[in-house]
């Protein structure tokens, strides 16, 4: 066996540095005392070492500190927290997950952002400019989590950019794949209403494209819980980041909630294998395991049943396109 490199002087100061920031962080936590029983709470959002807990007993929300051996608790697990005297709280446990749902991070691998939903929001806009690639992915994302999606198509007011585009025919491969498309306009109050019907009895979240209008979708469906929106950039067409931090929206009936999660630019599905990656294409199914070659990754095989398929019109080649340039792109 191979001797272990020793520490660089260097490498030696910044282990020191990140121990003393572990124990400095220990050291501010408040020693509770005199903590109420035990109570189940839903976690609404996550500040560092600090989190927003709704409770399960009286609907109240209390700021918790998170005990270090929780691991990443995100909005939508169900906690067990206590209280002390003055109503500060500290979560001490999680709950199995049921399901969640994540994101490829550069530097910290797969993050979680939501637990325990089963049903996705993809929102889709046509500005900033509408994505069929973006889109694809994140329901690659999701069927690979085993979880339900409905496409919403926000901001449908703008006629002229969904003409332009051709959006309508775009989104219509994907009705007739089966998934739900939602026309929604926040600024007329379009479609709201069906938001509302599908998502009370869910757990749900919502997701894309910064810009594309989640927050104000939000602020519809909880106008007591306003939530800070931004316009789409002129110059560039790209959404500004608004939601920072995922954030959970309980509703009255208290069977359902939404997460509306911080919009992105890109989503990689780098911590996907190809097989995966091809799950995530519904119509692909029916074809899988009748291509020439036992390893064919259905870019440019002979014999593939795929592809054979796109030259027959079976399948959409604006959809294998994206599959293929996925696969090009996790091969980088």
């Amino acid at each position: 066996m191979a001797k272990r490199d020793k520490l660089t002087h260097r490498q030696k100061r910044q282990v020191a540095a990140q121990l003393r920031r572990k124990l400095k962080k220990t050291e501010e936590l408040p020693q509770f005392e005199d903590l109420s029983a035990a109570q189940d709470g839903l976690l609404v959002s996550r500040f560092g070492e600090q989190a927003d807990v709704i409770s399960l007993i009286d609907d109240k929300k209390y700021r918790c500190f998170l005990r270090q051996n929780l691991g990443s608790p995100v909005p939508g697990d169900k906690v067990s927290f206590r209280l002390d005297p003055q109503n500060q709280g500290v979560v001490e446990a999680l709950y199995e997950r049921h399901s969640e749902l994540g994101r490829p991070s550069a530097h910290q691998g797969v993050k979680i952002v939501a637990a325990n939903i089963n049903l996705v929001f993809v929102v889709v806009a046509p500005l900033p400019d509408f994505s069929s690639m973006l889109l694809d992915r994140y329901l690659t994302a999701v069927r690979n989590a085993n979880l339900d999606a409905v496409i919403v198509a926000n901001k449908w007011d703008l006629s002229g950019e969904i003409e332009a585009q051709n959006i309508t025919a775009q989104l219509e491969i994907y009705h007739k794949l089966g998934y739900r498309v939602v026309q929604v306009s926040t600024k007329n109050e379009n479609g709201i209403e069906q938001i509302s019907e599908l998502a009370q009895s869910k757990h749900s979240i919502l997701v894309g494209q910064s810009g594309v209008g989640k927050s104000s979708i939000i602020n519809l469906l909880f106008p007591h819980q306003q939530s800070l929106v931004n316009e789409v950039s002129g110059n560039s067409r790209l959404g500004q980041h608004t939601t920072t931090a995922s954030q959970l929206f309980l509703f009255p009936n208290r069977e359902g909630f939404i997460v509306d999660s911080p919009g992105i630019r890109e989503f990689g599905l780098w911590h996907l294998e190809q097989p995966q990656i091809c799950n995530g294409f519904i119509e692909f199914e029916p074809y899988i395991g009748g291509c020439k070659f036992r390893d064919c990754t259905h870019v440019n095989e002979p014999g593939c049943s795929i592809i054979s398929a796109v030259e027959e019109q079976k399948i959409a080649r604006q959809r294998w396109q994206n599959y293929c340039r996925i696969i090009a792109s996790n091969s980088d």
